[in-house]
């Protein structure tokens, strides 16, 4: 009897040969895909990425006046907080040509571009900041409002926008099919509103405006000029040839110190920015945890305020009720390194524990008992009047606050016809340890009502609130809402 072989270890070791050989083609060809997707040389336009760059680096003619209506465009929209003119002022600025010069410049060994683009980036921002001092300095110094608070300090989130809105732009600029997506980057890299709260601060005199605003301007330029620099790089521009060795070498070292001198100190600068913003939200958490610990209890944090330094930082807290005894303390303190805040140092404000004092009463002879005892009792009830008349003013704040919509309107309605919307909001005002609220109307004006008109009726709706709502200082200011 003959017997049939046995196939089967071998039809098996071809089967997981067969399905090993189908997985590496399957993840071949996903990484194929992959590739093909992210690929960022197809559609390259080199040579006319090169000239359109440059050509955007000159700064002469129409770019000239162009820079001065953005400019006078982005301080108007500052100055009434309207986001939509900031947005337009963006869209127009010519800012962007140089900072790419500048990244082209360093990634081809290109001295001569590089140095045309650092004289007309320089003329350029120092005419931003002298038209918009000149604009501050001659308006009516206007109400500090968000879109200008904006612009006072880099944050790491104004990093990231500045350092991938670079990215995207040089990416969208230098394809043979031209995108929309450059406008979005003048839009989110922000670099004119800055250049024109430099210019408040200079003309009001608020040199943290100044500073801050400068520093926030300079750090989105580094940013966004970073990415062009790496891009031309990576896909490999073509660089300047020389035909001395030695030139080249020469010019090879200057553009290497250029790069090193601008980006160390962006790196640390960066670096002190992301270290600032963990602060924050550490010691945002830290400050929930003993809110909470504090719940049902007779004290509560009335104030607090967190303030980064590298050497120095502090977390202070101002608390209103019952005293906390020196183991809350210790263990408030105890927590600082649960959050990573080790090096900061927390001070407590609080108000005066006269549970010594009332002890050493209990020690004294009647008869020297009955001054001091006075004197403690009455500084008791000087400590819980304070405190009732803080609550008082606190709870006073919120009743205000309270308004009819719809009394309000028609109130308005009676005295003008000329107001298309109005809205109603509280300032709150800290002055010496009190507070004070100031009401605040703003009024969008119909479309071709005169600035005498609107003058004329800002002043009739001030009085007229003044008089109804018994309040010595009431604002009305123009809005546009969006």
């Amino acid at each position: 009897m003959t017997q049939t072989p046995n196939t089967e270890p071998n039809s098996s070791a071809s089967n997981d040969s067969r399905l090993n050989r189908s997985g590496r083609l399957f993840f071949k060809s996903l990484w194929q895909s992959v590739q093909n997707i992210l690929s960022l040389k197809e559609g390259v336009d080199k040579e006319a990425t090169s000239e359109g760059i440059r050509a955007d680096v000159e700064f002469k003619g129409h770019a000239a006046w162009i820079l001065v209506f953005s400019i006078f465009i982005a301080s108007i929209g500052l100055n009434t907080g309207s986001v939509a003119v900031i947005i337009g002022a963006m869209l127009i600025s010519p800012l962007m040509g140089p900072i790419l010069g500048i990244g082209l410049a360093a990634g081809t060994n290109d001295v001569d571009l590089l140095t045309k683009s650092l004289k007309n980036f320089g003329v350029m921002v120092i005419i931003s900041v002298i038209i918009s001092t000149l604009y501050f300095f001659i308006v009516p110094t206007p109400e500090i409002n968000l879109e200008l608070k904006g612009r006072k300090e880099a944050t790491l989130l104004a990093i990231a926008v500045a350092f991938f809105g670079g990215a995207a732009g040089i990416i969208a600029g230098s394809r043979s099919l031209k995108s929309n997506a450059v406008p979005g980057v003048a839009i989110a890299t922000a670099l004119m509103p800055p250049l024109c709260t430099v210019g408040f601060g200079l003309a009001t005199g608020q040199w943290d405006y100044f500073f801050g605003a400068l520093y926030l301007f300079f750090i989105n330029s580094v940013f966004i000029a970073l990415p062009t620099y790496l891009y031309i790089k990576y896909m490999r521009f073509p660089v300047k040839e020389f035909v001395e060795p030695k030139r080249e070498l020469k010019v090879k070292r200057l553009i290497y110190s250029f790069v090193a001198l601008i980006m160390i100190p962006s790196f640390f600068i960066f670096y002190n920015v992301l270290q600032q913003s963990f602060f924050a939200t550490n010691a945002e958490a830290f400050l929930v945890k003993i809110e909470n610990s504090l719940d049902n209890t007779g004290t509560s944090i009335i104030d607090r305020k967190v303030v980064y330094n590298k050497d120095h930082a502090q977390i202070t807290i101002a608390l209103m009720g019952d005293p906390v005894g020196d183991e809350t303390e210790a263990l408030w303190n105890s927590m600082l390194s649960d959050f990573g805040l080790e090096r900061a140092q927390l001070n407590i404000r609080r108000p005066k524990d006269y549970s010594q004092e009332i002890q050493d009463l209990k020690n004294l002879t009647s008869e020297q008992s009955l001054a001091q005892s006075r004197m403690i009792y009455q500084g008791l009830i000087d400590q819980r009047n304070r405190e009732i008349d803080s609550l008082k003013q606190r709870l006073d704040v919120k009743e205000r606050a309270r308004i009819d919509s719809k009394k309000l309107l028609q109130e308005i309605q009676l005295l003008t016809v000329d107001v298309e919307q109005a809205a109603f909001a509280q300032v709150i005002q800290v002055r010496e340890n009190t507070l004070d609220t100031v009401p605040t109307f703003l009024i969008q004006w119909k479309l071709g009502t005169s600035s005498s008109k609107r003058a004329e009726d800002k002043d009739l709706l001030a009085r007229w609130f003044q008089s109804s709502m018994k309040r010595p200082k009431v604002e009305v200011l123009d809005h546009r809402f969006e």
